[in-house]
Formats: structure tokens, sequence, C-alpha cells
């Protein structure tokens, strides 16, 4: 799953930059961040798109670039570099399209992260590769399928949507999945197959 790829990297290179400014620079950390009130009453659309390329400290930064740096070869083996950006955005649209759609209500609510994004990509390579072997940090010497993995993480997602029992965007990143499962499919749907071979 490794290998370096230049698409990969330009965005690597970018999420870092903006980032990086959006901590020396609180005003335009608060203008790109996704905003409710922002975006729904002050038609500011954009932070839908922006807020995936900002982080709140650099463990969130580094987490999500990890998982994106390890996942991304597998989409880049089988799609075109466009296709591997329109994944890319559309999954980040999609988590933000999600978030909307269950915490509207909630003026108030605000995010940061990539997190969307990244789980298109995930589950765009694990749509791929459902066999790929995946490993814990802190289960060093066990591994699992990627398909176990996509669904204990799906099932967490919408549990923790549900039980908001922390301060993680569950929302962005069921709707990310989703994104990333749908197109992937759609445009390679001989990967079905595949999956149902699974089961």
């Amino acid at each position: 799953m490794g290998g370096m790829n230049i698409t990969m990297l330009v965005i690597i290179g970018i999420t870092v930059l903006v980032s990086w400014q959006g901590w020396q620079n609180r005003e335009l950390f608060e203008r790109l961040k996704f905003q409710m009130d922002a975006i729904l009453e002050g038609k500011q659309y954009d932070r839908m798109i922006t807020s995936a390329f900002l982080h709140a400290d650099s463990m969130h930064l580094l987490f999500n670039m990890f998982a994106f740096y390890v996942f991304a070869p597998v989409v880049l083996s089988l799609f075109s570099s466009l296709t591997f950006v329109l994944i890319y955005l559309i999954s980040i649209l999609a988590g933000s399209l999600v978030t909307i759609l269950f915490h509207g209500k909630e003026k108030w609510y605000s995010a940061v992260g990539a997190s969307g994004g990244v789980s298109g990509v995930v589950f765009s390579a694990i749509m791929i590769y459902p066999d790929m072997p995946l490993r814990l940090i802190f289960l060093p010497f066990f591994d699992f399928p990627g398909w176990t993995f996509a669904l204990v993480y799906l099932g967490y997602s919408m549990f923790g949507m549900k039980s908001r029992h922390d301060n993680v965007g569950h929302a962005a990143h069921l709707g990310g999945s989703i994104a990333g499962i749908a197109i992937t499919l759609g445009m390679k749907p001989e990967l079905i197959n595949q999956l149902m071979n699974l089961f």
C-alpha cells in the first residue's frame, strides 16, 4: 500500500500549509472552519470544503494525513489523479452535507479536519481491495481484513452520531465513507462481485 504520487503529496502539502497558517492566524482559522450559522445563514458555502484543510492541532493533522498517505496509493492504483481528487473533494462535501442534515439546527456547531475526505479515500481503497490486511497500533501483532474494519467503522460512526458522547465529527465520517463507496462502485461496478464473494 506504499508508493508516492505527486497528487497525493500536493494534497498533503496544501493541508499542512493551510492548517499551519490557520494556527498562526486566528482570523483566517475562523473564516475557513465549518461554522453552521455562517454556512446556512451567511451562505458561506465554501466553508464546506475549506474546513477540511484546517486541523485543530498537530496530532489531529498527523493522524488524518497518515491515514490518507497509507490508503491513497490503493485508490491511485486504479483511478487517475483527477478521479482521485474528485473522490476526495466529493467525500469532503458529502461529509459536510451529512453534518448539516444531522446538526443543522445547532447554529453554534463548528468543525475542522479532513476526516470526511480521508474516510472517502479509506473506503474507496477498501472497495478496491477488501481483503487488505490492516493492523491497529495498539494491536501490532493482529491483522484483520479491510472489510471488517469498514463494517465496524460505519457502525461506530452511526453509534457516535446518535450518542454524541465525544467531540468527533461522526456525521462527516459517515458522509465521506458513503461517498467513497458510492463513487468507487459507481465507476467500477465490477468490484461489486468481488465484495459479494466475501459473504
